[in-house]
């Protein structure tokens, strides 16, 4: 193992070496992203899921500027604007005889602004260059609702029915006693590959402040995007 990591440490040092050509310049990026994502529960409490899958979606713009006018060292930083599906489904139980089910789903919609130092490794007589990098994130959450579908008795007209109740994820209630946080901060690492104007990334994330309580969110972004 020990020379296998040596053997990509030297790999990446001579690809290194042989990228450095020209002066590095400012540039910019438009993607679009998919992340299977998680909410991870943090807490002791016994028989809760620890692991509840959810999916994102999202646009985003980054901005690169050169650290150096000698080495290709970047800041880059940029805005995304990102929504969250997450949909939870009981398995069926008894109800008053009928065999129900219920439903749960979160959709909202979220800002994140990202700040990133990279390393671009460009690949000689070619239009393809390297990009990893790692930094800090910070998200606001605009606002979103949770859907909760149950089967409900209507005593009146005699009748089982399925009802669906509406309630603000982020503002405290009766009904919500725990709502979501307006704000995450979180860390993330990844890679994009340059192929001429077309970029391909992938990028892990990890927020180190709660959701809610006991929650903390984790993702993988899988990028495509255009440079400029």
């Amino acid at each position: 193992m020990k020379k296998v990591i040596t053997l990509v440490a030297l790999c990446l040092i001579g690809i290194t070496a042989f990228s450095q050509f020209g002066k590095p310049e400012q540039f910019f990026s438009f993607e679009g992203f998919y992340a299977p994502s998680h909410y991870l529960y943090t807490g002791t409490e016994p028989n809760v899921d620890t692991d509840e899958p959810f999916k994102q979606i999202g646009l985003g713009i980054t901005n690169y500027d050169p650290l150096s006018d000698k080495v290709n060292l970047f800041l880059n930083w940029g805005v995304d604007l990102i929504f969250s599906d997450y949909e939870w489904k009981s398995a069926p139980y008894d109800f008053m005889g009928h065999q129900k089910t219920t439903e749960i789903s979160y959709l909202y919609f979220s800002w994140t602004v990202r700040g990133d130092v990279g390393y671009l490794i460009e690949i000689p007589s070619t239009s393809i260059a390297f990009y990893p990098y790692a930094g800090v994130f910070a998200r606001f959450h605009i606002g979103g609702n949770c859907y909760v579908k149950a089967p409900t008795y209507d005593p009146e007209d005699n009748v089982i029915y399925d009802k669906t109740t509406k309630t603000s994820l982020f503002t405290k209630s009766e009904s919500n006693p725990e709502p979501f946080n307006r704000f995450e901060f979180g860390a993330n690492i990844g890679a994009n590959a340059f192929l001429g104007k077309f970029m391909l990334g992938l990028n892990y994330g990890k927020a180190f402040t709660e959701l809610t309580k006991d929650t903390r969110v984790s993702e993988l972004r899988l990028l495509v995007g255009m440079r400029f």
